[in-house]
């Protein structure tokens, strides 16, 4: 990104005018904001999943249990263990992308002032002796 503009510049007590130009590039990447988040019921199914897996039920087991309560997978069918396996998967995947870190990269920056005073001075002197010859 390049930025440019015009500005004031403090030269001793007196401002005149001078074009600065600021030269960088700046590079962001966050994951975050991605905006993939998930849904309350994905998030539900998610904790129940892991929550029966910590007590040491199987994918299937997970499944079937699921069934039993009446609960759906998020495109409304019944589920299967694959069905468990992958909630629980992309979840812990999506966990590691959004807590990775990226540095963030600067370019070599420069600063680059052009004063105007002496060319409004001498703008000035010939609109001031043109008023004058007429």
């Amino acid at each position: 990104m390049i930025y440019s503009t015009v500005s004031f510049v403090r030269c001793g007590w007196e401002f005149s005018i001078a074009d600065l130009t600021f030269n960088f590039t700046l590079t962001c990447r966050s994951p975050a904001l991605t905006g993939n988040h998930y849904s309350e019921y994905q998030l539900f199914l998610y904790q129940t999943i892991t929550e029966h897996r910590e007590q040491g039920m199987t994918f299937d087991a997970i499944a079937e249990w699921m069934n039993k309560e009446g609960y759906l997978t998020v495109r409304g069918r019944t589920f299967r263990g694959a069905h468990v396996h992958s909630i629980l998967k992309k979840r812990i995947a999506k966990e590691e992308l959004l807590n990775r870190e990226y540095p963030t990269l600067w370019s070599d920056f420069s600063m680059e002032v052009v004063d105007k005073t002496i060319l409004m001075s001498d703008f000035f002197k010939n609109q001031e002796a043109t008023k004058s010859k007429k």
